[in-house]
């Protein structure tokens, strides 16, 4: 068994193979993905945005109270 090593990314679940591999690929392949857990972290502002925490108890406040000074 040989092995190719190469770096994508996957859009819409498809793996595109680099055009330097597509001679050497042929018939039956097992393949491994693995995960870069460092890159495929979302910063937490976008996961609010995408993701908005719902609380039924939530009031927002009103102009006054946020600019009130205590």
């Amino acid at each position: 068994m040989s092995m190719i090593e190469f770096q994508t990314c996957i859009e819409h679940g498809t793996i595109e193979l680099p055009e330097e591999y597509r001679d050497l690929v042929r018939g039956r392949v097992r393949i491994i993905i693995l995960i870069d857990e460092d890159e495929d972290n979302e910063d937490m502002v976008e996961f609010l945005l995408n993701h908005p925490y719902r609380s039924d108890t939530f009031t927002p406040l009103k102009r006054d109270e946020i600019y009130e000074r205590r």
